[in-house]
This record gives structure tokens, sequence and C-alpha cells, in this order.
């Protein structure tokens, strides 16, 4: 930042603002804000050394003013609010000065925390006022502006601690209101069973807008439930109209109603539901809590929507030869270098997403927003008893976490019908396992032979590791529990093990007996083993058994009570702290290959495995 003195007295049309600029008067400019200065004025401006307030550090701010100088965009503008509301009310006599850009002033009109909005360039009058400075400006291009969440990141600057939800607010004039209200009451009045969803597929930037096909399937699998509307800011108007044309889409276009932004947050606020890939709408949508889908592959939705509480955050599956989602790329980049070279308008990444997937998604934002979901009573390891944090909504299951243990469970814990499962594939998200290839059918289409189904499963990691761990274990009776088709019998049959199975699918169990002549009994639990089965084992094996099982700390018991003294129990599960796990599941939507309800009901990080496993009695 630094300190220009006008040379002359001139005015300007600049940033949004029609400015007069007196003769000696002197201004406070950015850095990024300065550069765009036309040429014929910037000379005009001649730099000059002059002070400004001290940086804010947290000091108490009691009767003090505080000056936030936060040249923004329309989204940033709205990022900022849960911060400037929460340092106000923390001091309530301190005067909250903000310095914005033209086109994100409307955003912070109004605001009963803020006394007062000042232009960029600010008045170095009102500069030298201020007590402290918040500089919240020239962010594009920096690790906090790149990498962090804007809501928190906008709280760190301040000095103030973030909340796990913090949402935007804005103020709409009610003769903006009643305009668009009147459009809704007609849209309501023409189908009045269906909800309004709303469509923002354009965005600031073709890294991240969707493609109008996108928008076609979408319309299609909506159409039961909800009257699509289209509604863009003025300037993506003809753009708009020439795509819809384009692919048939017959959404009800809104566009050249959206006069400001007031006008798209009255449209958002009066709509039921929305999808987007515009992030000054996602800001909106979560100023009022109206379920949401945010898809993103330049940029990570999480870091957009972490705090929003009614936002599910999608980002796509795909890796090409330039890039991984997501690559980070802003729009001041330049084009999407993979688009180029595959010859496409639309960024791929984006493309690659599968509208259903979209669609479930919004499925479960609706009852996220609700919020209407039975709670769980107690931890299934742990045993706790209530206030359990909601992680995640996905598939239709809520994911709560246990501030005991760590254990992540689905409430309700009802486990997948596996026995169905192998004869179809779900309406749910476990039909997308493996960027659309039906899991199951990998472990249906055994080889014919014994020797090629060992080589073709042995390859796998996990068990090229359990070969050579068997190599050092005692023989004796073998336990494999949810044995599958035998593959793992086969290695410890070849091993010299008396190998045993349980499966609970009739077609895995027919095929384990017939093709390679295993023992494998029919049984969901213990209890159901045949007497022949019930051990002593010298080894057990469950490999990613575990996060099935609707009560696992009974599973972990029973397993202790097979074992043969000194035996060895061998168990596996999904990595919880592998790296791309850490964030939400429809962060990635083929998630730890199907790490979600209903086939898998837990997630278990290393110290809730340890303690469950000490609590079953190993």
């Amino acid at each position: 930042m630094h300190i220009r003195k006008a040379t002359v007295t001139f005015s300007m049309d600049f940033n949004g603002y029609h400015l007069t600029l007196r003769e000696g008067e002197k201004f406070l400019f950015a850095d990024d804000v300065f550069a765009l200065v036309p040429g014929e004025y910037r000379k005009l401006l001649a730099p000059i050394k002059a002070g400004i307030p001290p940086f804010y550090r947290g000091e108490n701010l009691e009767g003090k003013i505080l000056l936030v100088v936060a040249q923004a965009a329309i989204g940033d503008a709205l990022c900022m609010t849960p911060a400037l509301k929460r340092i106000k009310a923390r001091y309530p006599t301190m005067k909250l000065w903000v310095s914005i850009s033209g086109r994100a002033r409307p955003v912070l009109e109004g605001l009963p925390f803020i006394d007062e909005l000042l232009t960029m360039p600010v008045p170095y009058a009102r500069v030298k006022k201020a007590h402290y400075l918040v500089k919240a400006i020239e962010m594009v291009g920096t690790p906090q502006f790149d990498h962090l969440n804007m809501v928190e990141w906008f709280f760190w600057k301040m000095f103030q601690p973030c909340p796990p939800e913090a949402v935007p607010e804005i103020v709409i004039p009610p003769e903006v209101e009643e305009e668009i209200g009147a459009i809704f009451e007609e849209i309501r009045r023409l189908v009045p069973h269906k909800k309004v969803l709303l469509f923002h597929y354009l965005a600031s930037s073709v890294h991240r807008t969707l493609p109008p096909s996108l928008l076609a399937e979408l319309e299609r699998l909506t159409q039961e439930e909800f009257v699509p509307v289209i509604c863009s800011l003025p300037e993506e108007d003809i753009t708009v109209e020439v795509s819809l044309d384009a692919y048939g889409v017959r959404a009800a276009n809104l566009s050249a109603h959206m006069k400001s932004i007031y006008h798209l947050a009255t449209a958002v606020k009066l709509s039921d539901a929305v999808i987007t890939a515009d992030t000054a709408t996602l800001h909106l949508a979560a100023a009022f809590g109206k379920p949401t889908v945010l898809v993103s592959g330049a940029i990570d939705p999480e870091l957009r929507a972490r705090t929003y509480p009614t936002v599910i955050p999608l980002l796509p599956h795909y890796r090409g030869q330039t890039c991984t989602s997501p690559c980070g790329q802003h729009v001041s980049h330049g084009p999407c270098e993979e688009a180029r070279i595959k010859s496409l308008f639309y960024s791929p990444c984006v493309e690659s997403v599968p509208a259903e997937v979209i669609y479930l998604a919004l499925k479960d934002a609706e009852k996220l927003a609700k919020r209407d979901f039975e709670k769980p009573h107690r931890c299934p390891v742990c045993e706790k008893r209530g206030g359990f944090r909601l992680f995640e909504v996905i598939n239709s299951f809520p994911v709560f976490e246990c501030s005991s243990c760590g254990l992540q469970f689905a409430h309700p814990m009802k486990a997948e019908d596996y026995e169905k499962i192998y004869h179809r594939r779900p309406n749910n998200l476990l039909k997308f396992v493996e960027t659309g290839k039906w899991g199951y059918e990998n472990y249906t289409q055994v080889k014919k032979r014994e020797k090629e189904e060992l080589e073709h499963w042995g390859e796998t990691p996990p068990l090229k590791f359990l070969w050579h761990l068997l190599h050092f274990l005692p023989r004796g009776p073998f336990l494999d529990v949810r044995c599958s088709t035998g593959f793992v019998l086969l290695m410890a049959r070849r091993l010299g093990f008396d190998p045993y199975g349980m499966e609970a699918s009739e077609k895995a169990v027919k095929l384990a007996r017939e093709k390679f002549g295993l023992r494998v009994a029919k049984a969901l639990t213990f209890a159901e083993l045949p007497e022949d089965f019930r051990g002593p084992y010298r080894v057990i094996t469950a490999l990613e058994v575990l996060e099935h099982l609707e009560d696992p700390l009974a599973f972990l018991r029973g397993v202790y009570e097979l074992l043969a003294e000194g035996g060895v129990f061998i168990l596996s599960c999904p990595a919880f702290y592998k790296f791309e796990h850490l964030a939400k599941g429809y962060r990635r939507y083929w998630w730890w290959s199907s790490d979600y309800p209903a086939h898998h009901l837990t997630r278990w990080k290393p110290w809730t495995l340890h303690y469950a496993l000490k609590k079953a009695g190993f």
C-alpha cells in the first residue's frame, strides 16, 4: 500500500466509483488497485511519504477506530461479513470502517455492524483518524488466499476465533425483494407441487464453469421434484441464452431480471435449493441456509464452503495429462491447459462429474439443511452417551463423530443387504464406485483355475503383504471372515493352513465351494456358524470387514472367543489418515472406494481401533 497526492483537480470513473480528486488531496492505494488506474490519471497522482496506522494485532478496540482495507470481489466481501460481525460484537463501542470496491459495496451496505463504508482508494484524511488497520488486499497468488478458506482467513486477519459454522450476511432492499418475489410467486402458481432449484452454472472463470450438457442432464434428473431456474448476472445473459438453446435446456431463464447482486440474492433466498459453480451464489446460499451443491474442479470447493453447514462441496475425481483436480488455477492464469490439449472449451475435470452424483449430493444437501434427522444416543464403541458432532450427510446417511474415542459412524447403523448387492446395482453413490464401474463384478468374475485366481488377487498390495506375513505364522485352523469367493482361503491353503471361511452372500459361497472346493459356511454372524466352524483357530483374518458391521464391538469380541490361546488376529480397514481422505465425502465423490453408508458404517482412527480391541479383550 502507498499514499498518492493529486497534483491537479480531476474526476474519474474508477473501481466502481465516480471519484473527484482535488489538488493536494491524498489517497491510500492498494498496489494492485493503483496498477489498474488508467495511465492518463496515474501521472496526475504523485507518490508521497506519509504514515499509516499500525496493523491490528488483537489489541483491545473499545472506543477505537478500526479501518479494514478490503479491496474485494463480491464473493470475498460476503466472506468477510462473519468476521466483521464478530469483532464488532466483541468490542461494541469501537468504530468499524471498511474500504471496499464499488462493485462489492452493495454486499456490505445496510449491515448494522459496519459504521462507515469508504471507497478504494481511501481518502487519507480518514486513514489518519483510524487507530488500527487491517490489510485484506493483494490476495490473489498468495498462500493465504489460494489455500485457506476465505471465511476463516478474514477471522485470522482480524485476530478473532472462527466458529465451526460461520455464514455471510446481506441486507436486501424491500423493493427488490418485492420485485423478484412476484416472479417466484408466479412460478410457484404455475407449478404448485414442485420446488424451485436455482442453477448458476457460469462462474467468473471458464476453469469453474459447468458445461451446459451437464445442466441438461441435471434438468432431466430433477424434473419430477424441481422446476429449475437460471439466475446469472446481466453481462452473462447472452451466453446463457445461446447455451440453453444449443442443449435444449428448458429451465426458466431469469437472468434478465438479475439487475444487481441484490436481485441475485433475492432469487437465492426465494429458491428451495441451489446448484452452483459460482462462489458468490454459494456465499448467498449459505447466508440464507439453502441446501446447496458447489461443483468446482480448479479450486478446492472445501476452501470455499468449509464453514457452511448447508453446503456440500463436490470436487471431481480427475487426473489428466497436465493436472490433477484441484489444479489451483485462477482466472488470472489464463485458459485451462488441459482443455486446450484435449480441444475442449470447458475444463475436463468438471465435465467428468456424473450428473447423477450431483443430484445425489443435492438430496443429501436437502437433508443436511433440514437437520431433522434422528440423533444417536450412544457411541457403538466407547458407549459415550449424547452430544455427537455431525460430520456430514452422504448417501442419505448422517455420519456422526464421537468426541470421546474418535469413531465416525452412520446413524442409523443399518448395513447394506449383501445378498442383494451381488445381484443388482443400487440406486445410490455405490453405483459410482471406481468412477462408474461396479465393484462387486470383480468378486463374482472368478478365474477358471486356482493358480490364475491366486495370481490375480496376489498382486493387490494388501494380499501381497498378507502372503509374506502368513509365512511366519504357525500352521493350523485358519478362518477368513467375509471370505467372498475365497481368494484369501486359497492363499492359506497353498501355505499349509487348514482353511475355513464364512460369507453372507449365497452366490459367493456357491462360487467358493464349486469352483475351488473350499470349506465355506453361509453366515452373517458367528452365532450362525455350524458347530464344526466354531474354532478354536490359530489365525483369523478379517480384511475390510469391520467398517461394514452394525455392531463392531460385538464382532471383535466374537473373534476373540474363536481364537486359540496365542492365536493371531489380522484385520484391516480403510486408512482414515490417508492424505486424500482428510475431508468430507463429496470432496472426491468416489471417496475411499465407497467408504460411506450403507456400504461402510464406521471409520476408524488408529487410537479408536486400539481402544476397541482392548475393550474386546485383546
